[in-house]
């Protein structure tokens, strides 16, 4: 055997050697390596790292794009996964909202059928803008004055327009400056390392500096490096290995070492070297802020002695923008995930991923738990799948404060590159009584798919039911029961469980605060198509003429969008008009003369200012008729009711109307009776004139107590007479 075939069989029984070993330590990595709990210094997604003065709590679990701070208002808004949430200056989640489209960097979603001031207000839904203004007439210098006069500003143009969104902390408006157009940059240059994150619009006019958009971008910093005052440091005083990694994965990495190593004999001069390896584990934390000592776990790599926490933890600091406000640091996806072999990796750091406050510690704390008022609980939603959307809301204490609070997670999306993490919030359990739950689910940019839901306790029944529970040591669950996301509340329930106990809140008095007027029209995975929008309002009135009280308000909502709809109405007012007409008849004839009355108001405010532009179908008109002598069969007899027949008068009759020509005989007869009680004999002796030719007969007017003053009228007899 020659020297280099001794030198390649070594190479290879080294090789095979290696392989070994890579194997072994691959199997022994679950077995020798697992979490070691140690209380003084718990994991970072515990929420148990606390000094005297501070606490270290997670607010979001997920990836984080960007954090804003608010000088004007001391509040922090964070992005991400879709949402943007908002927070007190000392980590307290205050609100979160899915984010709208058109969102521009000074924190305002312009579009074209509104605005969205969220960010800046606190207001959750898209406003109207004020009347547009014409800037074509202003000079340079009075442009850039009336640009200047407002708190925030943004621009946009097509192929022909330019134009200007002006916002002055009220309202909004769109100013037309076409004229300025060559002067519209709708990419202005980026300005931070976010822009692959967040792709908000950047607009500006060359040569007019923007007003100061009230909001300042916060940028990580390194966590190990602490601060350079001396008031941050951190420092590594223990390090549990928890798997030894191979970048590129265990079997590329044994190939690549093979194919490395028999290249190394054969040519000993070629380039580089093995793949990495190194130690993956919890690094003992130790920061301190000041006289606090905070000390956690957390997992990074080590290799040749160093803790990179660069490529997984950084350092948020608002407080050089809002005095005061408490740091941030943020756990985020290894660098690298796009490779073979780091999903190794991921068991291990995934429970860590988050946003966490390092802010106060609160004495609610530190109480004892005999001390509490009730058992630590959760909210939770149990329904169907919301989509791309999170299930969340507000609740109310007992103790008079109200927290945000999400009540289910959005689904999770697919996987691209790196494994999927729901993004969610992870709010502390709370220990006051819940007297009142505002709860949302469906993003509030689709109108037929949000749903804000209430439910109001009683205190006594409720602290009755949290003492009927059996004792645990985890946090009770407020589980609200939704089977259908577009059912009645009838089909609801709210209860507490713990441990597979469970007691209704029988108690709960729930009801919509907004709820979509319909099923979607498009059909969703794995359910059957829905009923049209026409069939879906006639299910609504089948639903009130069988007595639901609830299918009342989901009938005028489901009319009053389809009649508000420019793109539909036209399409939909025969059939809203009928809706109208069939309900109001059967529920006079049935005796239900208040409901009835209530949809004729309805109509009248709501439907017909819209659908009267569309009267070409024959039955629009004749339908309209019908709603018009309905609420006058039962409106003039009741002196209530007077404002609502003077409506009806004005509205669906009018002053040009024509008993003559008109051919529903059962509203000149009832309009017959109107002018009757008014006392106006000569209308009266028209109307019944042309109710009579319609067929009415002569017995019905002469037995109905509303002609009583005239039944020894000779006119009124000898028109009686004529039949």
């Amino acid at each position: 055997m020659g020297k280099a075939d001794r030198k390649t069989v070594l190479s290879a029984r080294l090789v095979a050697a290696l392989l070994a070993g890579v194997l072994l330590i691959m199997g022994l990595n679950s077995l020798l390596f697992a979490a070691r709990r140690d209380p003084d210094f718990p994991r970072l997604s515990e929420n148990l790292a606390a000094s005297s003065g501070l606490e270290v709590r997670r607010q979001i679990k997920g990836e984080i794009e960007a954090m804003f701070a608010l000088p004007a208002r001391e509040e922090l808004i964070v992005v991400a996964g879709g949402y943007l949430w908002r927070f007190s200056a000392d980590g307290r989640l205050l609100d979160t909202l899915d984010m709208p489209g058109a969102m521009h960097r000074n924190g305002i979603a312009f579009d074209e059928d509104g605005y969205v001031d969220w960010v800046h207000t606190g207001v959750r839904d898209r406003k109207p803008y004020a009347p547009a203004v014409d800037g074509n007439g202003l000079e340079p210098a009075q442009l850039e004055a009336a640009l200047s006069a407002v708190r925030i500003v943004a621009y946009g143009k097509d192929d022909t327009f330019a134009w200007a969104w002006l916002w002055d902390g009220d309202r909004a408006w769109r100013m037309d400056i076409s004229r300025h157009r060559e002067r519209v940059d709708t990419y202005c240059t980026p300005r931070s390392s976010t822009d692959d994150h967040v792709r908000w619009a950047d607009t500006c006019l060359e040569g007019l500096a923007a007003p100061d958009p009230g909001m300042v971008e916060i940028l990580p910093r390194s966590f190990a490096q602490g601060d350079p005052g001396g008031k941050r440091s951190v420092e590594v005083v223990g390090f549990d290995r928890r798997r030894y990694h191979m970048e590129g994965g265990a079997i590329a990495n044994v190939l690549e070492t093979v194919a490395g190593g028999v290249a190394k004999v054969i040519a000993p001069h070629l380039p580089g070297g093995p793949p990495e390896r190194y130690w993956v584990g919890d690094a003992h934390t130790r920061m301190r802020l000041g006289d606090e000592v905070l000390q956690f776990k957390v997992v990074v790599a080590r290799d040749a002695g160093d803790y990179e926490f660069l490529h997984a933890v950084d350092w948020w600091d608002p407080s050089s923008v809002i005095a005061g406000a408490s740091p941030w640091l943020r756990v985020r996806m290894r660098d690298g995930m796009e490779r073979a072999g780091e999903g190794a990796l991921w068991a291990l750091y995934r429970e860590d991923l988050g946003m966490y406050a390092v802010r106060p510690r609160q004495s609610a704390h530190a109480a004892s738990v005999a001390a509490r008022p009730v058992p630590a609980w959760l909210p939770a939603f149990d329904g169907p799948v919301t989509a791309r959307d999170a299930v969340s809301g507000e609740v109310e204490l007992e103790d008079g404060r109200t927290v945000h609070r999400w009540w289910r997670a959005r689904p999770p999306g697919p996987r691209v590159i790196a494994p999927v993490f729901p993004l969610d919030a992870d709010g502390e359990p709370l220990t006051a009584l819940p007297t009142v739950l505002r709860v949302s689910w469906g993003s509030p940019w689709d109108a037929e798919a949000h749903a804000v839901l209430e439910a109001r306790l009683d205190p006594r029944q409720t602290r009755d039911a949290f003492a009927r529970l059996p004792r645990g040591d985890g946090p009770v669950s407020l589980l609200l029961q939704v089977p259908d996301l577009f059912g009645e509340v009838d089909g609801m329930r709210l209860l507490l469980r713990r441990d597979g106990a469970e007691v209704a809140l029988e108690s709960a008095q729930l009801a919509y605060l907004r709820r979509p007027p319909f099923r979607p029209w498009y059909p969703r995975e794995g359910q059957p198509t829905p009923p049209s929008r026409a069939a879906q309002l006639g299910q609504s009135a089948d639903a009130i003429l069988a007595g639901s009280d609830h299918a009342l308000d989901r009938f005028e909502l489901q009319a009053q969008t389809l009649a508000q709809d420019p793109d539909i109405v036209a399409r939909m007012a025969p059939f809203v008009t009928a809706g109208y007409a069939r309900l109001v008849g059967e529920l006079n004839g049935s005796g239900r003369a208040d409901a009835s009355l209530r949809l004729v108001a309805h109509y009248l405010a709501q439907v017909h200012p819209h659908t009267s532009m569309h009267q070409d179908d024959p039955s629009t008109v004749y339908n309209t008729s019908v709603i018009a002598s309905q609420a006058l069969a039962v409106g003039i007899r009741r002196p209530q009711d007077r404002p609502l027949v003077d409506a009806v008068m004005a509205t669906l009759v009018g002053e040009k109307f024509d008993p003559d020509t008109h051919t529903n005989g059962t509203l000149l007869y009832n309009l017959a009776c109107f002018h009757a009680l008014q006392d106006d004999k000569p209308r009266m002796l028209r109307h019944a004139a042309a109710a009579l030719r319609l067929g009415k007969p002569a017995e019905q007017f002469l037995r109905d107590g509303d002609f009583a003053g005239y039944r020894d009228d000779p006119e009124f007899l000898a028109l009686m007479a004529r039949q």
